[in-house]
């Protein structure tokens, strides 16, 4: 958090009417660059400026250089000016500021916006958490200030100011955030909103206890946060595949190196070099949020191929059969059409199998095998076979550890099943297969890990 001594010059700001500066009034500047960002220096106006259209300023603490007894003198945009707040404090008796009150640090020369945490211990000491970095530290209470804004040429508490319309995350809200080592994401962590805090901050709640058995806060800024990403996600995955795997409660992000039977693979984290072998239920592929949308990185997925004699799964376009997938097998193609045989339905003398010319866009390869864990689940969303098809449902009923009650939705009715009559329900979705994998799944493993 510490700036340079000498700021980077600013770019001249467009035309605007300068404000009511004199020679010699105390101001305040603020700045947008990297790093400084809700950073305020003390100043004195020297006198008007051209280029840009503002003030020169003379630092209150800043130097010229390195060494020199001269303070920096720099032309300021009017934009970047304002009077310096009134002499507000808290109280002489060293009491802190209300807890998540938005409050003024001075440190390396500057007034910088944080949010207070409380008093520390010992008379006069008050903690600041600063959510841009991350940071918390302990100041004299005499170094700490309440808030203040400048608008429209009054002074104005946040107390009284509405948070940003722009703030996308409201209170109870399930979010992800991510772990910086460095500059860098390396991980995401399952939180969810406690607070929004003035003006583009969260008190966050992670979601996965501590080995006591608790829960941790953080208050941070909105840019360290972001939604949590689509539930569904790829069920066979392929080597060079850029993912996040949920260990220790977290989705650290990385790569598959290889792949092993069973729906197992060994994933390598982007920021160590030790490899762990996971089951795919611990797996989802890599989305970024940009731009308030989903980018979904560019995976090694391969177009499948139907030969002859391949199985697969078919789909038809008439009423009453909308949403069924039918076994079969590819006996040729022809352009983008595939005659296929299927396994279970009859040609019209009811003895041969049907064969039937089928578009490419209602043939998928045949879903992998998941493995049924500790029977199906109340909600779970499965395949059920009948009527020569699976066809999608819910699980509306556990009856047994063998005997379900399947809920169509299309249909509104429901039916029961033998547990050997259901599978796992997945899609075939730009040459993957694709599981909406229950939340559940994320508090299950953090316990056994």
């Amino acid at each position: 958090m510490r700036p340079p001594r000498t700021p980077r010059r600013r770019d001249a700001a467009s035309p605007q009417t300068a404000g009511a500066f004199n020679p010699g009034d105390p101001v305040e500047v603020l700045t947008d660059e990297p790093g400084l960002r809700w950073a305020h220096f003390e100043a004195v106006i020297v006198g008007p400026s051209t280029k840009p259209r503002g003030y020169t300023v003379e630092y209150e603490a800043l130097l010229e250089s390195e060494g020199s007894d001269r303070k920096l003198r720099e032309a300021i945009p009017v934009r970047s000016l304002r009077p310096r707040p009134p002499p507000l404090r808290a109280p002489a008796s060293g009491e802190a500021p209300a807890v998540h009150a938005a409050v003024d640090a001075l440190h390396d020369d500057a007034w910088w916006l944080g949010v207070a945490l409380g008093g520390a211990d010992g008379a006069g000491k008050v903690k600041v958490c600063f959510p841009e970095t991350r940071e918390v530290i302990e100041f004299d209470a005499a170094d700490v200030r309440p808030h203040l804004e400048w608008v429209d040429g009054e002074w104005c508490c946040p107390d009284s100011m509405e948070i940003p319309k722009t703030m996308a995350y409201t209170k109870g809200i399930q979010i992800e955030v991510s772990k910086l080592e460095g500059d860098s994401v390396v991980a995401w962590v399952p939180a969810v909103v406690a607070k929004t805090i003035w003006k583009n901050n969260l008190l966050v709640e992670y979601t996965v206890p501590k080995s006591d058995g608790t829960l941790s806060e953080e208050i941070v800024d909105v840019k360290h946060v972001r939604p949590c990403p689509p539930q569904a996600s790829a069920i066979k995955f392929h080597i060079d595949d850029e993912v996040e795997a949920f260990q220790g409660g977290r989705w650290w992000l990385g790569v598959i190196t290889d792949v092993h039977p069973e729906l197992r693979y060994t994933f390598k984290p982007a920021h160590l070099g030790v490899e762990v072998q996971l089951s795919q239920k611990l797996l989802r592929l890599r989305s970024d949020w940009v731009d308030g949308q989903w980018t979904q990185k560019s995976q090694n997925s391969s177009k499948p191929k139907f030969k002859q004699g391949v199985k697969v799964e078919c789909s038809s376009d008439d009423t009453g059969f909308l949403g069924a997938w039918f076994e079969a097998t590819i006996l040729k193609s022809a352009g983008s059409k595939f005659l296929v045989e299927y396994a279970i339905l009859k040609a019209d003398d009811g003895i041969n199998p049907l064969t039937e010319s089928v578009e490419r866009r209602n043939i998928r390869p045949c879903p992998p095998h998941i493995p049924v864990v500790d029977g199906f689940k109340l909600l779970d969303e499965v395949d059920a076979f009948c009527n020569d098809a699976w066809w999608v449902g819910v699980i509306s009923k556990v009856i047994s550890s063998h005997k379900y009650t399947v809920y169509f939705r299309p249909w509104k009715e429901e039916k029961e099943f033998e547990h050997g009559q259901l599978r796992f329900h997945c899609d075939w979705m730009g040459g993957r297969w694709m599981w909406a994998s229950p939340v559940r799944f994320a508090y299950l493993f953090s316990v056994h890990l």
